[in-house]
């Protein structure tokens, strides 16, 4: 096909390597080319990027809020109405974690704004759906299924975006996104109570689907500055178009699932210590409520999910910046956190008032600040950035397994005995477990400084901008148009038709071919012109 190209060199062979007509402006990141603003219109996309984290993890972090009515509402008399309740913001939170990796090579692929649009539609429809739903089991479709997919949708191009407008502010974007968590946390924390006491579940999840639809027009300030190159068009019907995108797809696909990174040792322990440690550690979040309003029904149990909300978030900016000096070990700061997380929730059945258990979850906030705020770093410091995507990718696919099991087992344990006390112990076990495993993870040697959330999510993308002109995936404008294999059929078939009109031209073109041909030993092809 190379040959074909040049021996119809003065049918515009060479166009086919330049820039293709109908491209967009955005400018290349291939390299140093590209250079993020830091400022300006990028304010916006942090200020609605925040509002997306705290939107999907505020819902998620205030299920415990909703459990306690929902299990009313829907199955009072079923003697497994905790176990089957939890099932509702388990299924949500693991689909979310499931789904992350498949959401952020989607706003590759398909783009940003786009899948983030998506992610919204279709939680808000998913929460409307919740509130004139009468069956709790179609709530594993409406609440977990439709909302955990849309969160996904939502959360992973909103901290791929960042990595478009920003990189000298980066560590201070990130930290503001992030902290939008604990923001909408606590003001949902303090506005669900209310709204259920005063409006009832029905309208309660309407509410929540309001907030979801927003992220639409969230999503619609997210203007992609860069684009992951590709030297496709659009699939066309042609054999040549068919085979190049199986291909690309193939390969693409080839590159993301490589699995070398589980001939890492410290990977594959390190992955199996935070999946080990995980099972217990969205018990809390579920169950905490219901559990103070057993122990202690003079007080409101959401103001514990506030007080971990806070110390959660301050303990991801302080902490992050920690584990930047250079004499903190990130896995051991990683292994005190679990370590300490394991045996406060332990000792949630043991506190005999209500202070008692806002100093526990002020403790367990800090401990959940650690460990989400070194997730990224310690993964680039053990495989490295080029297997960084891979890594994070499988680590948020078995995080959705535990965080999806473990509080269903705490409401069946309650179910049996009436209280949480067996629950909270046992789920105060698995984070010290965990803690303990984490000690065969080999020395490794930690970057400076450390990798934020954005950039983790950008190499899960497949659009790391941040490294440099070396890595694989180069950043370009996409082009829009035939591909060259498609240009050089059409304008064969135009010369086709052009020398059938004229039987004395035919000749002529056979007579200069043949030409061509005889001495085409002597010339290098780049010579030859028909």
């Amino acid at each position: 096909m190379a040959d074909k190209k040049k021996k119809m060199g003065k049918y515009k062979t060479t166009e086919a390597d330049e820039p293709l007509q109908g491209a967009t402006e955005e400018r290349s990141a291939r390299g140093g080319d590209f250079e993020q603003p830091d400022g300006g219109w990028g304010w916006v996309v942090c200020f609605t990027s925040m509002w997306a984290n705290g939107t999907v993890f505020g819902i998620i972090n205030t299920f415990g809020i909703v459990y306690v009515h929902m299990r009313d509402l829907y199955a009072k008399d079923d003697p497994d109405v905790s176990f089957k309740t939890s099932w509702v913001g388990s299924v949500c939170t693991g689909t979310t974690f499931l789904m992350c990796m498949f959401a952020s090579i989607v706003s590759d692929r398909l783009g940003i704004r786009k899948t983030a649009m998506f992610g919204g539609f279709l939680g808000f429809l998913g929460l409307l759906a919740s509130a004139f739903v009468n069956q709790l089991q179609l709530l594993y479709l409406t609440y977990g299924i439709l909302l955990g997919i849309g969160s996904s949708c939502s959360y992973a191009p909103s901290l791929v975006i960042l990595g478009h407008y920003f990189r000298k502010h980066m560590g201070l974007v990130n930290g503001l996104v992030t902290f939008g968590s604990s923001v909408f946390t606590i003001g949902l924390s303090l506005c669900l109570p209310v709204l259920l006491k005063e409006a009832g579940l029905r309208y309660t999840f309407i509410f929540l689907g309001g907030l979801n639809f927003l992220l639409i027009f969230c999503a619609l300030t997210w203007k992609p500055l860069i684009k992951r190159e590709s030297n496709l068009a659009s699939l066309a019907l042609s054999k040549e178009s068919i085979v190049e995108h199986v291909n690309d797809c193939c390969s693409f696909t080839k590159k993301f699932l490589n699995v070398n990174i589980w001939k890492n040792k410290g990977y594959v322990v390190w992955a199996l210590s935070n999946g080990v440690s995980l099972f217990g550690y969205f018990v809390p979040f579920v169950h905490l409520v219901k559990h103070t309003s057993d122990r202690f029904p003079s007080y409101d149990g959401s103001l514990l999910v506030m007080c971990m909300s806070i110390t959660s978030g301050v303990g991801r900016i302080v902490f992050g910046k920690v584990a930047d000096f250079s004499w903190v070990n990130r896995i051991r700061m990683q292994q005190f956190a679990f370590l300490i997380l394991g045996v406060t929730t332990m000792c949630i059945p043991f506190a005999n008032n209500f202070a008692s258990l806002i100093a526990i979850t002020l403790v367990m906030g800090i401990c959940d600040g650690i460990f989400i705020c070194l997730l990224g770093p310690i993964a680039f410091d053990i495989v490295g950035p080029t297997g960084a995507s891979q890594a994070l990718g499988f680590l948020f696919g078995i995080f959705s397994l535990p965080m999806t099991v473990g509080p269903p087992i705490a409401g069946l344990l309650y179910d049996h005995l009436g209280s949480y006390n067996i629950a909270f112990h046992c789920a105060g076990a698995p984070p010290i477990i965990g803690a303990i495993i984490m000690f065969l993870i080999p020395r490794t040697k930690q970057t400076y400084p450390g990798v934020t959330d954005t950039q983790e999510f950008a190499a899960l993308s497949q659009q790391n901008i941040f490294a440099g002109p070396d890595h694989d995936d180069e950043l370009k404008v996409n082009g829009k148009g035939p591909s060259a294999t498609e240009m050089i059929v059409v304008e064969g078939h135009d010369l086709l038709e052009e020398f059938a009109a004229s039987s004395d031209k035919q000749a002529l073109y056979k007579e200069e071919v043949k030409a061509e041909l005889s001495s085409s030993d002597d010339k290098p092809d780049n010579e030859i012109r028909v």
